[in-house]
């Protein structure tokens, strides 16, 4: 069992609800739990029912494996106590019970919608395996031994360990760790950034929480929960997320959406012209140093895009052998306005693109969703994660133009007239493509309501005659 002194400054209240019982320091341990209480790989692989079919699979599905048989054994389980805390499908919900068409409809343009379906599928494929195993050697696995093995089971144990499982980067290991496992997880900030940057939007009732890093500790053998900042008594305690996972991704593993998440970003992909003249010198420095030449992800936050997506595209763009070792991968510099023009305007066509998959790109139109008092719990969970990304998708929008606002008007000899005049106007038209259905349908309407008679009587805008009669 736990020892008292575990957990001697947090307190798990109503509903299970972390909060301090006294002030703490920044690096002060809130938790430690001895490592043979938690669960791990190892666990899994000593199991007797579970570790052969457990054998080559990844980390989370023997964790799963584990929780399924140990939940079949009930209160004969050694891990009852512990096994007993943890949610079922009946008491949270999770993506992996989502049907297919329900995640199709509620997340439709966010970049999480084929994740989500992929996740399910891979879960249903991955019982498929494990039954298959079993029917292929039925000495090693008796039918009747494995009877508690069914696929409602194994999916609700997935959902649960992807939900409760935590990543302890010192032991390289996922492990189920009572007590900490019933801390929220709360998005990380970008990186470089003190978790304590987490600890305002966080907290409550004026309070700011407490944020928990969760890591093993060798000199202790526990996982311990360190402070990342100063917090007061009955303050909340969270857990800053140790893999830095988006909204999304923290989505996809625990079925909640952390609204306040001050780390949270959306990967933009961008690759290299195969039919560029320069495509194999630039795919041999790319990958020297450690870029793909094809599809390569970046993240992009709210406040912050990255120096290397700018070097990256710069790179990819360049259209002159001399111009290659030009760009900079260490500092923001410019290669020519032609080539900053050019890779501005195609993030600007990103974003765009992924704000037209969405049924309605607007932000308001979420936050009228959230206002409804009607709403499911999954709807009111896919408008949260779809609110997140639009804010992020039109913060970057925002960036691009402010970075594009000096190119776009270049200083001459005759004043604010801009040298690429004729290349920038195509920009333009190619930039207000998607505006001209709209357009269209305006001006057909406009036709309708007779709006253009008096021209037509006059024979066009200038009143002549069209020459026609």
């Amino acid at each position: 069992g736990l020892a008292d002194s575990s957990a001697k400054l947090v307190t798990f209240g109503d509903g299970a609800v972390p909060t301090l019982v006294a002030d703490v320091r920044a690096g002060e341990p809130l938790l430690e739990i001895p490592q043979n209480l938690a669960v791990t790989s190892v666990d899994v692989s000593d199991h007797p029912i579970v570790a052969g079919l457990a054998a080559g699979r990844g980390e989370l599905v023997g964790l799963a494996l584990w929780l399924c048989c140990e939940r079949a054994k009930g209160s004969l389980s050694d891990w009852a106590p512990y096994v007993n805390t943890l949610p079922t499908g009946c008491t949270v919900d999770h993506p992996l019970r989502w049907e297919e068409s329900e995640i199709r409809s509620l997340l439709k343009g966010s970049p999480t919608c084929e994740q989500a379906v992929g996740r399910a599928v891979d879960a249903r494929e991955e019982y498929a395996s494990i039954r298959a195993a079993i029917a292929a050697d039925a000495d090693a696995y008796p039918a009747d031994a494995y009877e508690f093995l069914t696929e409602l089971a194994f999916t609700d144990a997935l959902a649960t360990v992807l939900a409760r499982a935590v990543w302890l980067n010192a032991a390289n290991v996922y492990a189920l760790v009572p007590l900490v496992d019933l801390l929220p997880v709360v998005g990380a900030p970008p990186p470089g950034v003190n978790p304590a940057a987490a600890a305002a939007d966080a907290g409550a009732r004026g309070l700011d929480a407490a944020v928990g890093v969760v890591d093993y500790d060798a000199a202790t053998e526990c996982v311990a929960v360190v402070s990342a900042n100063d917090a007061r008594q009955t303050a909340p305690v969270v857990c800053a997320d140790a893999l830095g996972r988006n909204a999304g991704d923290l989505f996809l593993s625990t079925g909640r959406v952390n609204g306040a998440h001050v780390g949270d970003y959306l990967t933009f992909v961008t690759s290299t012209v195969m039919s560029d003249k320069l495509y194999a010198a630039k795919k041999q420095i790319l990958e020297g140093m450690g870029y793909s030449a094809d599809a390569q992800a970046f993240p992009v936050f709210a406040d912050r895009m990255p120096l290397q997506l700018f070097a990256y595209m710069r790179f990819a763009r360049v259209q002159e052998p001399s111009e290659l070792m030009t760009v900079s991968f260490e500092e923001d510099r410019i290669v020519s306005p032609m080539n900053e023009y050019e890779i501005l305007q195609l993030l600007m066509g990103d974003a765009r693109e992924m704000l037209a998959e969405y049924e309605n790109s607007s932000e308001e139109f979420e936050l009228l969703q959230l206002k409804e008092t009607n709403i499911s719990e999954r709807q009111m969970t896919a408008a949260k994660l779809r609110l997140g990304e639009k804010r992020l998708i039109n913060a970057t929008t925002t960036a691009v133009r402010k970075r594009l606002a000096p190119i776009r008007g270049i200083p001459t000899k005759q004043g604010l007239e801009d040298p690429n005049a004729d290349l920038l106007e195509i920009f333009d038209a190619i930039e207000n493509l998607p505006n001209k259905p709209k357009q269209m349908f305006d001006e057909f309407r406009a036709w309708a309501r007779g709006d253009y008679e008096d021209q037509i009587r006059g024979g066009g805008k200038g009143g002549g005659g069209s020459g026609c009669g």
